[in-house]
């Protein structure tokens, strides 16, 4: 056991959703940072008017029966993309997934900031579908952010911290822990099941309507937008 599982409360409604995150401008100047900031260069995008929690993301429940909205959006950016000769290094984010484990109440609530694909994303999911009955079902760090997950006794132990305390003794959100807890791993199989399953079939409709798949994982570096042809069905606000 861990010396941090002792101080890990019990979470038992904690529940994997993904989300579709959206935004409210495409972006087209040059790739300097302060052109970026200043965001003069912008086309407008309309967001999916369906019901959401959170405006800038559309999460597989929410989306689910909307698919013909987010088409609508993503072809917008398809064609943003086409009118102003981007390349997917300059709009990869538009396309990006997040991965969430929380509580509807939010008391509990863990961000995966670096997973933006389901490629990304699906490993640790099916993980927890079929979830050791002890040991490491993650570790990752990246730039002030670590989780570790262990299964023990039937249950998921999480901590989200910011490992680099020790590096910025100025910063008041160093070395915290933003998340721990201790949710169990029947009920997390459940949701990572039907979160993943949602997302895949979303992913596919999406990729029938626009004749491209970007969720699924990062696309090459060669891709070429001009090349897409949207079929008529999939007309967004940007060709009007």
């Amino acid at each position: 056991m861990k010396d941090w599982f002792e101080s890990a409360p019990l979470v038992e409604n904690a529940a994997v959703e993904i989300a579709f995150l959206l935004r409210t401008d495409f972006y087209y100047g040059p790739d300097g940072h302060q052109d970026i900031t200043e965001k003069k260069l912008i086309a407008p995008l309309g967001l999916p008017e369906f019901p959401r929690v959170v405006a800038s993301q559309a999460t597989t429940r929410e989306a689910e029966h909307h698919t013909d909205e987010l088409i609508r959006y993503y072809a917008d950016i398809i064609r943003y993309a086409q009118q102003y000769s981007r390349n997917i290094e300059q709009v990869r984010h538009y396309f990006w997934l997040r991965l969430y484990l929380s509580t509807p109440s939010g008391h509990f609530d863990v961000a995966f900031p670096y997973y933006d694909t389901l490629a990304e994303i699906a490993p640790l999911l099916l993980t927890l579908i079929n979830p050791p009955a002890s040991g490491e079902v993650l570790w990752d760090r990246d730039q002030c952010w670590e989780l570790d997950m262990i299964a023990h006794d039937g249950m998921l132990y999480v901590r989200e911290w910011d490992p680099d305390g020790a590096d910025h003794p100025r910063d008041p959100d160093a070395g915290a822990v933003h998340a721990l807890g201790k949710l169990p791993l029947q009920a997390l199989a459940a949701s990572s099941k039907a979160a993943l399953e949602r997302a895949r079939r979303i992913v596919a409709t999406l990729n029938d309507a626009l004749g491209v798949d970007l969720w699924s994982a990062r696309p090459p570096e060669d891709m070429d937008f001009q090349r897409l042809m949207l079929p008529v069905q999939a007309s967004g606000r940007a060709s009007s």
